[in-house]
C-alpha cells in the first residue's frame, strides 16, 4: 500500500530528526522513536496530517534549544508521553519563559487603567455584572481612543461627554454618556 509506506517513511524522517534533536545516544534512536509513536498517538493515526507534522517540528525545535528539557527526556525524568502533551510554555527555554513573563507584565500595564487614581466616587451607575452600585467614575475628556482615531472623518473627539464607570464590587468597566 503506498499511502502506508509513505506515511512510514514520514514517520522516519520524523524519527531521525527528534533524535538528532534529542541527541539520543542509542545508534538506533530507541528513545526518538518512542517520542515519535508517542506524539503520533496523541495527534491522531495520518502521518500527513499538518497537526503532528507541524507539532514534530516544534518538539524537535525546543529540543535543539532547551538543554534542560532534552536532560531531562535523555535521564527519563520525562517520558515520550508526557512529552508530547507539554504546552509551548513548558516546551520554551527559562529564557523565553522569562522574556514571556515581562512581555506579559508589560501588555497588563498597558491594560491597568492609569486614570484609577483619579475615579471618583459615586452611587448614580447601575453595574450590569453584579447589580451593585458602588461605583467610581473618571472623566474621559482628554483621553482618546486611537480605536476611533477620526474614523468617520470627524475631527471632535466624542470622549468630551463621556465617562469610564467602574464597578467596585466586581471590577467591571464601561462607558456612560454624561448628559
Amino acid at each position: 500500500d503506498e499511502v502506508a509506506a509513505e506515511d512510514q517513511e514520514t514517520r522516519t524522517k520524523i524519527a531521525f530528526n527528534l533524535g538528532e534533536a534529542l541527541e539520543d545516544p542509542s545508534p538506533l534512536f530507541d528513545l526518538a522513536r518512542a517520542v515519535e509513536e508517542a506524539l503520533f498517538a496523541s495527534k491522531g493515526r495520518d502521518a500527513r496530517d499538518p497537526s503532528y507534522r507541524s507539532s514534530a517540528r516544534t518538539l524537535a525545535a525546543n529540543l535543539r534549544r532547551n538543554g534542560t528539557l532534552r536532560k531531562r527526556v535523555l535521564d527519563g525524568e520525562l517520558s515520550p508521553e508526557a512529552l508530547c502533551e507539554l504546552s509551548p510554555d513548558e516546551l520554551a527555554t527559562d529564557d523565553m519563559k522569562r522574556k514571556r513573563e515581562k512581555m506579559e507584565e508589560r501588555s497588563y500595564k498597558r491594560r491597568t487603567r492609569t486614570t484609577s487614581d483619579t475615579l471618583t466616587d459615586t452611587t448614580k451607575y447601575h453595574c450590569k455584572e453584579c447589580d451593585s452600585t458602588d461605583c467610581a467614575y473618571a472623566d474621559l475628556k482628554g483621553h482618546r481612543d486611537i480605536r476611533k482615531n477620526e474614523t468617520w472623518g470627524s475631527n471632535e473627539s466624542a470622549d468630551d461627554a463621556r465617562v469610564m464607570v467602574v464597578c467596585k464590587e466586581c471590577r467591571a468597566e464601561w462607558n456612560e454618556t454624561v448628559l
